[in-house]
């Protein structure tokens, strides 16, 4: 099942070695043409997102557990009809982290207003 999470909370569970990226692609939907991130500029660029304050909650990510790997997949943009690139990143979870470690690092406490 796929859940919500954003920017900050995937940034902070990479940064903290809560979740651990196996590999990363941005695939463009005009071009389909797929290109693989490294680890490193993922890294940069989840803290740069961050930095940037506000432009970090605005960016949309969901996250699961995939059962075959017995790692995650955190996905940016696959639902946002307007965004030209899909950002999958595949994570595997580090050492002694359990799912439910994850799943206070990534979720959104969901509040009704």
């Amino acid at each position: 099942m796929k859940r919500r999470t954003t920017t900050q909370k995937i940034n902070s569970a990479i940064t903290n070695n809560l979740l651990i990226p196996i590999k990363a692609e941005c695939y463009n939907k005009t071009t389909c043409q797929i290109e693989t991130i490294n680890s490193g500029t993922l890294a940069e660029n989840l803290q740069s997102l961050c930095e940037s304050g506000v432009l970090a909650s605005c960016i949309g990510w969901h996250y699961e557990r995939d059962y075959k790997t017995n790692g995650y997949i955190a996905e940016c943009s696959r639902t946002d009809g307007c965004a030209e690139n899909i950002v999958t990143v595949r994570l595997r979870t580090g050492d002694g982290v359990d799912a439910e470690d994850i799943e206070r690092a990534l979720k959104i406490e969901e509040t009704e207003e």
